[in-house]
């Protein structure tokens, strides 16, 4: 008879097919993050194809005619669906980044199932089996004390260099905007940097909240508290 293994609670016992079943339900939740992945590399490539090709054609109108009210005109045009595709790229990417911790936190959920069903595999796997921040953090690979820390893999994430763009765009307009309308040097260059600000804050309090994921998940399997390690001082 083969063996079988039970829920924490000890009400549910899990039967012979338990692991098909989870092993089915793991590899249903990797092809989704496996799609989430391809999406957020395409979308990044569109926008920044889209991008490139916007300041080409500038390039090539302002060599043509210099860099006077046509070259402005046109740039006024491109520049604003251009931001619009970059702002809609970025919403994308950090609704992608909270899909994607949800769907860490399943799979450790079943990480956790095969654990009370081959308690024995436990050291050889990498990856973590709590719902937690920590297990996440495991999982991804990004736990320890000589990894980055979380604010500097906030400023690394793709939807982070993709705000930074569109802020620039956006403080790039609003400088055109400027000369456009006659302004002196100096307000050109308080509504550039002030736009920059105001966009690139307003996109990082939309990408902050991705970590709010965590926050509304209850934690099934939480991770143990840690101890303290041999030397360390209390």
């Amino acid at each position: 008879m083969e063996p079988t293994a039970t829920t924490d609670d000890g009400d549910h016992p899990l039967g012979p097919d338990a692991a098909a079943i989870l092993a089915a339900e793991h590899w249903s939740l990797l092809a989704t993050r496996t799609m989430l992945t391809s999406e957020r590399l395409s979308r990044t490539a569109v926008f920044l194809t889209m991008l490139s090709a916007a300041i080409v054609a500038l390039a090539l109108v302002a060599d043509a005619t210099g860099f006077g009210p046509r070259t402005r005109t046109l740039a006024l045009v491109l520049l604003p669906v251009v931001l619009l595709l970059g702002v809609a790229t970025y919403a994308r990417l950090v609704q992608i980044e909270g899909l994607e911790v949800k769907l860490v936190l399943a799979m450790n959920r079943l990480r956790h199932g095969y654990l009370r069903i081959a308690p024995g595999v436990a050291p050889y796997l990498s990856t973590g089996h709590h719902d937690d921040a920590r297990g996440v953090a495991t999982t991804l690979m990004v736990a320890g004390p000589r990894e980055l820390h979380p604010l500097a893999h906030f400023l690394i994430s793709t939807p982070t260099l993709v705000g930074t763009v569109d802020a620039a765009l956006a403080a790039a307009i609003a400088v055109l905007l400027g000369q456009a309308a006659g302004a002196a040097a100096d307000v050109i260059t308080v509504a550039g940097t002030t736009t920059f600000l105001v966009v690139w804050g307003a996109l990082f309090v939309m990408n902050f909240a991705t970590t709010g994921v965590l926050n509304h998940s209850p934690s099934r399997f939480p991770s143990p508290p840690e101890r303290a390690r041999p030397g360390a001082r209390r």
